[in-house]
């Protein structure tokens, strides 16, 4: 059984594990080879772990089981991150094998859930643009506010950002989400 819980120290190779495969997988064809090749789990791992002892602050939830991470999801509660916006999820991922059983939509309602508790009003995220995750986030009500373009190896990768105005859009009144909205992971 899968359930949302803050992260611990102990989840840390696991995140990295998550974070490593999915950067080969879902982004094969957005980055260089050589670029993602260069992620290993280890450097990962001690990136989580830094990341777990120098931002408290931070929201960061696994999915899971007890003895294994199937997904994760980073956010932060910061006024004016985006002009008018209060909250961010910075990352967001589920283990390949484990996607299209909602693992994505629960991370996500916990995060909002949690952000909204902290008074966030409204949240953003930043997505490649030819990320098929971003049909999800516009299912979601999600309006595009903007675009970033950085060069990454000499290919130009284009950032799309999303928000929503009023956090609770997200999820709004149910805990199962809007009707009609298929989870993408």
């Amino acid at each position: 059984m899968i359930h949302i819980r803050n992260a611990q120290l102990e989840d840390c190779p696991g995140l990295a594990r998550v974070q490593v495969d999915s950067y080969r997988t879902a982004y094969a064809s957005l980055f260089p080879e050589s670029y993602l090749a260069q992620f290993t789990y280890e450097e990962q791992e001690q990136d989580w772990r830094d990341w777990v002892a120098t931002h408290p602050d931070d929201l960061l939830l696994v999915a899971g089981s007890d003895d294994k991470v199937s997904g994760y999801l980073l956010a932060r509660a910061q006024p004016d991150i985006y002009p008018g916006y209060d909250a961010e999820i910075l990352a967001m991922h589920v283990r390949q094998a484990e996607q299209g059983r909602g693992i994505g939509s629960q991370l996500l309602k916990a995060a909002v859930k949690a952000l909204e508790g902290g008074g966030c009003r409204s949240v953003m995220l930043w997505t490649l643009q030819d990320n098929p995750v971003c049909r999800w986030y516009e299912r979601l009500g999600g309006k595009v506010l903007g675009e970033k373009r950085n060069l990454v190896e000499d290919w130009e990768i284009v950032e799309i950002a999303y928000g929503w105005e009023t956090i609770s859009s997200l999820f709004p009144g149910s805990a199962s989400g809007p009707a009609g909205v298929r989870d993408p992971d």
